[in-house]
């Protein structure tokens, strides 16, 4: 009569959370990681770092904020926060939401500052040459500082042109256009645009200035 083969102990059977879908299972595997479906579905583990000692760990539901082993450390559940840890959240997204402000305004800032405003007209040669050409090329080299106001107060300007002029000039640059793109708008035109009421006379300049200077007030050199 043969002998009967022993039989194999039942497999030992482990309960386990799953680290892709959240849910417990049963296995035989003491390691096991993910259940049988997701196995199946190739459904990944998403990690995520602990706001207590950032340590990544599986987080199935998306919504978890402590490790295991912090929760426990601080008796609450994973996806709940302590006071302290409620407020350092809330501070960070408040920093985030201004860098994100800042961020737009610099990007509207940047796309604007070299565009031409619109409505504005070219500096022609012969605005160029005149008093109030070279002041406004003054203003724009010197970005409006005191030593282009100083230049512009001795020029041979009516003082309410002169005022025009520097809030033509300021109106613009405190809308974010840039130096260089100002340089090139016609100041008279653009004062025209202030209340409707154009300079008919150019007046000269009374030592006109050689085209070097022009060409070194333009760029900032004068």
């Amino acid at each position: 009569m043969p002998r009967l083969k022993p039989k194999k102990p039942p497999r030992q059977m482990y309960l386990k959370t799953c680290n892709a879908c959240g849910e417990e299972h049963e296995t035989h595997k003491p390691k096991a990681s993910r259940c049988d479906p997701c196995i199946t579905e190739n459904r990944r583990i998403t990690y995520k770092s602990c706001i207590s000692c950032g340590v990544k760990f599986p987080a199935p539901f998306g919504d978890e904020y402590n490790c295991l082993s912090c929760a426990e450390a601080h008796g609450i559940g994973q996806v709940e926060l302590t006071p302290e840890q409620r407020e350092a959240l809330k501070a960070e997204e408040t920093l985030a939401r201004w860098k994100n402000k800042v961020a737009t305004l610099e990007a509207a800032l940047d796309e604007r500052s070299n565009a031409k405003p619109k409505g504005t007209r070219k500096l022609s040669n012969k605005v160029k040459e005149s008093a109030i050409g070279v002041a406004w090329l003054e203003l724009c080299a010197r970005d409006g500082q005191v030593s282009a106001l100083s230049q512009l107060h001795e020029r041979d300007i009516d003082e309410d042109t002169k005022l025009r002029l520097v809030m033509a000039f300021t109106r613009l640059r405190l809308k974010g256009y840039a130096l260089d793109a100002l340089a090139q708008l016609c100041p008279v035109h653009l004062m025209s645009l202030d209340d409707d009421k154009a300079i008919t006379g150019l007046p000269l300049v009374e030592t006109p200035p050689t085209p070097q200077e022009l060409t070194e007030i333009e760029l900032g050199l004068h």
